[in-house]
Parts: structure tokens; sequence; C-alpha cells
């Protein structure tokens, strides 16, 4: 029996990731991608590739840290650490990530950006009802999650357009009458990634200014 703390090997062709994650052309273009998607997650120290004699190739998931040693659950790992450092559950503290996430292809839709700004909102939410104002500064969101401003505006748009997120402008100061100073919030709709993966671009209002007419001669 596979114990707990320790990772499993598992054997697919690259076609069949391909097909897994509904990539286009599965048996050529499709397997390339998930060539190269491993190639750098071995050089990286994310996973190891172990060669089998007439069999697909064997990958091996490594730690997450990227220091190549072996990976271990995150509950096998607080517990073990928990009888040797007070601070074991605190520094293997994680988020679970909804099944619909990747059953209604939510990893399919959205691009790198979108997909990490959903898990920045989703670490931030914790436990929280799905009504909790999310916020955190640029400067926060590159030094926590080292997200660039880029890269937070885009996965934000992306999430807005998925329906899994909605910004508001709220104020920081509201007992202040005579300087309002006000910021976005966001809201993460989970119960969306009950339904299918859907980018629907935002219609933003468009207003057009009438062309000044020539003057008469």
């Amino acid at each position: 029996m596979q114990k707990e703390d320790s990772a499993q090997g598992l054997t697919f062709t690259n076609r069949a990731w391909a097909t897994l994650l509904d990539l286009r052309d599965p048996a050529t273009a499709g397997a390339r991608r998930i060539s190269d998607a491993q190639a750098w997650l071995v050089e990286n120290q994310f996973i190891e590739i172990v060669s089998q004699l007439g069999r697909p190739n064997q990958v091996v998931v490594l730690d997450e840290s990227g220091d190549g040693k072996p990976y271990v659950a995150p509950g096998a790992a607080a517990r073990k650490e928990a009888t040797e450092s007070a601070f074991g559950a605190v520094l293997h503290r994680y988020v679970q990530i909804p099944r619909a996430f990747w059953i209604n292809g939510y990893l399919t839709v959205l691009s790198g950006a979108g997909v990490a700004m959903f898990l920045a909102l989703l670490c931030e939410r914790g436990p929280a009802a799905n009504d909790e104002a999310l916020w955190f500064s640029p400067k926060d969101a590159e030094r926590r999650f080292a997200l660039s401003e880029d890269t937070r505006s885009k996965g934000l748009r992306e999430l807005a357009e998925a329906g899994l997120v909605r910004t508001k402008r709220r104020p920081i100061n509201p007992a202040d009458f005579e300087v309002v100073h006000v910021r976005n919030v966001h809201y993460l709709d989970l119960d969306r990634l009950n339904e299918t993966a859907v980018i629907k671009p935002v219609q933003r209002r468009v207003v057009r200014v009438p062309k000044k007419r020539a003057a008469a001669d």
C-alpha cells in the first residue's frame, strides 16, 4: 500500500496527458507541449522523469519548493513537523483547490495570469465565506506572490470574464468626510465553479463624441 507521505509515480503517454488537458492535436502538437512542459519541470526540480523499458516514462512529483526533495503531502508533513517543531503546522499550511476547478474546465480557459490570481485570492480568502472582501496592494502582490502589476491586472480581468470574481470600489476611510480614499476590493464566487467554464469578455461602455460639422461657406 502507498504510504501517505511518499510520492507515487504516474505512467502515462504524452498523448494521454494532452488528451486529459484537452490540448489541440494531442497526438502531435499536444504531445510536444507536454514534453516541453515536463522538460521545464525537470530543469526546475519540480518533477523527476524515470525511464522504463518498453513503457512510457514515469513522472514522479517532487517538493513544490523546487529544492529537488521528495514530495510529501501537506497534511502528513504538518503532522510530522508538529512533533518536531511548534511551527510545523504553520510551515505546511495550504489551501485546497475545489475539484470543480479541474472538472469543469477552468484550468483550460484561464491563462497563467488568471490561474495565478485565482490561487492568490483563494489563499487570501482562506476558510471565509464567499462574501468576504479581498484586497492586497500591488506592492503586496509582488512581495508575497511575485506577481507583476500586468499579471495582476490581466488575471483579475480574466477571472471577472469567467464569472469567478466581482470587483467593487470601496472607501478606505468612510468616516472621513473631507478626503475619502477608495480602492478595489474583490469577491470570489466559488459557486460559479459548478458551471462549465466560459470566458465572456466584459462589455465596456463606449461614449462616442459627435464630430463637429464643418463651418458652412
